[in-house]
């Protein structure tokens, strides 16, 4: 992936849709990411949380969510992420409405496990976008 890092916006020659069903085969979790939502907000800003699921299905590998290949440590298969917490992207799960009759927003519970992704590539032929992350 290197290649996409340095500036390029096309996938390292010889990656396709293929490569996800191969990392899939070589047990490779691959997650997608799904719909992001606004964990609390006031005045100074936005704190948005991002929902990731694992692919277990090999025919849901072309759909057109950006796809993850997770390496290191195992990862819930349903969490969200989210962004800037404490300086790191913390995984979160259980996320829901906190309840908070004045102030809204969702509650979670913390997990300490951090979310690290590469930059993402293009699938060649119309494919999802895909990174690599490193759980730990």
């Amino acid at each position: 992936m290197e290649n996409a890092s340095a500036g390029g916006s096309g996938a390292p020659e010889g990656l396709t849709a293929d490569a996800l069903i191969a990392a899939r085969n070589a047990g490779l979790p691959i997650y997608e990411s799904g719909r992001v939502v606004i964990v609390s907000a006031t005045k100074m800003g936005a704190i948005y949380a991002t929902e990731y699921r694992r692919v277990h299905d090999v025919d849901a590998l072309d759909s057109p969510a950006t796809k993850f290949v997770v390496v290191g440590a195992a990862a819930p298969d349903n969490f969200y992420v989210v962004h800037g917490y404490n300086n790191r992207d913390s995984i979160v799960v259980n996320m829901r409405p906190s309840g908070d009759p004045v102030w809204g927003g969702l509650s979670y519970d913390t997990t300490p496990q951090s979310w690290w992704n590469s930059p993402l590539v293009q699938l060649p032929g119309g494919g999802p976008d895909v990174g690599v992350a490193f759980v730990r």
